[in-house]
């Protein structure tokens, strides 16, 4: 069966729409305080609707997509104005309302499925019209005229949401041969209408038709019922989600104080609300001791906060007060952080732990054999702090210590903790792991980029991928390190960000994870409003 020989009439339906649709992407989201959300609407039929494959009322596509944007903390409502049975002209009648109309016109996204029902109504009442080319013609006709007028309703309403027209699968799949092809014809020509609605209406098309396919009996367990399984919606909402998450909204959030010490309590507040078991405290103004420290602090459940070597800040010993620990621990020997300070605490009636060693290096190897065993450890390089901070937060969440090396030499300390490990990640290139040494490590895989940005970029999408990511100025070490620990019990990854300017890295981390919220650490200077800019912008 040859449709559509002549397709001038479809054509000029669809332009009619295309001069009517503007060419912007949406971006209008509602703002609830400071964090955008995505108020969603779904027209359509019984698939819209939820209708299973024993037909009774479920959860459908719609429900799932409503449940992701729940997910990435991005829900602001969900509509469902699925009907079963509805056609074409049905769906065109109910646009036609004010009340309708004036619901979608706060609406940022919707789905719609319909069209299916135009011929499926006949092949019911009269299957014999299905044979008659003419008679499909008009049906086809009749189906793209209600569906192009249902579209310039929306577009007229609201110009700027994001919309996705569904195409249809085969659900005649256990039909004779015979039977099957001219239906899944007809199937194939009306997505093939849908998708060039959606393309001249600045919309989505969302094909099905093979996503289906892969498993009809788990899909469409029901021979004679063209409703989907739960499975079946789940595979359906999962192909709709795929060009979804790419138009969602972006949001940032930034935890920052007046200096690295007040951005450290901020940090402290957001994740410690009303108390915490444990505090970690390390040297403010340099890097070496407290590199190990995030997988300690996420262990003990404990933020890690700042201090001058000589003396308690104030307002640090105020949040100390706050969280009213039972210990703190202690990162670094009697020369990063002086008696004086730990006397301090100990005058507050809290106990104090001091991991201390001869060097950076036998510092790191206390703070690892203190953690609980694991299969996995982490090397770094201890003379630079970029690759430690950015696997800081994975290591963390999965109890794996960073044990710190140098370049070409593991010393003694770092050696003997090593040897409790059967495997171990190598974070970094040659120029800070040489491969030498990289091949002298127990089971190694090496993690590693041009630089520190595209290292944290590779971490953040090999090993710690999440919606949700925490971004720190890769040119200073005190942000990344307090923050680590809240990424990792946010179930965050993490990304370094040169102050000034986006890398190329970071944008593709950003577009693989689809990233729908970056929590921005520390002011201005370290992470400027600009690279803000260009996170909640890069698509």
């Amino acid at each position: 069966m040859k449709l559509f020989k002549n397709r001038s009439l479809l054509l000029s339906l669809l332009l009619v729409i295309a001069m009517l649709v503007p060419t912007q992407a949406f971006a209008a989201t509602d703002v609830v305080g400071e964090k955008n959300v995505v108020h969603y609407a779904a027209l359509g039929d019984s698939l819209t609707a939820g209708v299973d494959s024993n037909n009774k009322i479920g959860l459908s596509f719609a429900d799932y997509i409503a449940q992701d944007l729940q997910r990435v903390e991005l829900y602001g409502s969900f509509d469902n104005f699925g009907v079963p049975g509805d056609t074409t002209i049905d769906l065109l009648n109910d646009l036609s309302k004010p009340e309708m109309q004036f619901k979608l016109q706060s609406t940022d996204m919707i789905t719609i499925s319909i069209g299916a029902n135009d011929f499926l109504q006949v092949l019911k009442s009269d299957p014999s019209r299905l044979q008659n080319e003419e008679e499909v013609k008009k049906i086809m006709n009749q189906l793209t005229e209600n569906y192009v007028a249902s579209m310039q309703i929306i577009r007229k309403v609201n110009p700027t949401a994001e919309v996705y027209l569904m195409g249809y699968y085969n659900g005649f799949y256990a039909y004779p041969p015979e039977k099957q092809q001219p239906l899944i014809q007809l199937t194939k020509t009306v997505n093939e209408i849908i998708k060039e609605i959606a393309l001249l209406s600045n919309s989505h098309y969302v094909p099905t038709f093979e996503t289906i396919a892969k498993d009809y009996p788990t899909y469409l367990p029901n021979p004679t019922n063209v409703h989907p399984s739960p499975a079946g919606y789940m595979a359906i909402a999962d192909e709709l989600w795929k060009q979804i998450r790419t138009n969602l909204p972006v949001n940032t959030t930034r935890l920052a104080g007046e200096n690295r010490y007040e951005t450290a309590i901020k940090i402290s507040q957001a994740g410690w609300k009303q108390s915490a078991q444990a505090v970690i405290l390390a040297r403010g103004d340099d890097f070496p001791d407290a590199l190990s420290g995030a997988p300690l602090a996420y262990d003990a459940n404990s933020p890690i906060l700042l201090t001058h070597s000589d003396a308690l800040d104030p307002n640090v010993k105020e949040e100390i007060a706050r969280l009213n620990p039972e210990v703190v621990y202690i990162l670094g020997g009697n020369t990063a952080i002086s008696p004086a300070v730990e006397n301090e605490i100990l005058a507050m009636d809290i106990k104090t732990h001091r991991f201390d060693g001869a060097d950076r290096y036998e510092t790191s190897a206390k703070i690892g054999a203190f953690l609980p065993s694991s299969d996995t450890a982490v090397i770094a390089n201890g003379t630079k702090f970029p690759d430690a901070l950015a696997v800081a937060s994975y290591a963390a969440e999965n109890a794996y210590p960073i044990i710190l090396t140098k370049q070409n030499e593991i010393p003694k300390a770092s050696a003997k903790l090593l040897n409790n490990y059967p495997k171990s990640l190598a974070i970094g290139g040659t120029a800070v792991i040489s491969e030498d040494l990289f091949n002298k490590l127990p089971g190694a895989t090496r993690y590693g980029g041009a630089d520190r940005y595209e290292t944290a970029s590779i971490i953040a999408r090999e090993l710690n991928p999440s919606y949700k990511a925490f971004v720190s100025t890769g040119l200073e070490f005190a942000d990344a390190l307090t923050g680590s620990v809240l990424a990792a019990k946010t179930d965050s990854s993490f990304l370094l960000v040169h102050p000034e300017k986006m890398q190329d890295a970071v944008v593709q981390a950003k577009e693989d994870l689809g990233i729908y919220h970056f929590t921005i650490l520390g002011g201005p200077k370290a992470v400027s409003l600009s690279v803000e800019e260009e996170l909640q912008g890069v698509k």
